[in-house]
């Protein structure tokens, strides 16, 4: 299904191994939902990285992207091209992060 996802990495980019970067996430799924997305992280050789903490939904921000606004602790425990997958209804998308 059709939608956007944008990431902002608030520590700036590329994030570093090890250490939780604050990442804000505009989501516009092409179906209107109220649900929280899931995020799943997977890392070179099937490493799993997590969400320290969210998705906290955010009532509104000055960063001009479409679609409802979420914050997240993300967390990459190695250095490599990570995925991660973002679904909320139907919208499904990967985000490729390169982490230092």
């Amino acid at each position: 299904m059709g939608g956007t996802v944008w990431a902002w990495f608030m520590a700036g980019y590329p994030p570093v191994a090890g250490i939780e970067n604050k990442t804000l996430w505009r989501i516009d799924a092409a179906i209107a939902t109220h649900d929280a997305p899931a995020f799943t992280v997977t890392g070179p050789a099937g490493l799993h990285g997590r969400l320290n903490w969210g998705p906290t939904e955010h009532g509104g921000s000055t960063w001009n992207r479409p679609g409802r606004e979420f914050g997240t602790g993300l967390l990459f425990p190695g250095a490599g091209c990570w995925d991660v997958h973002v679904k909320l209804g139907r919208l499904a998308a990967d985000v490729y992060v390169v982490v230092g």
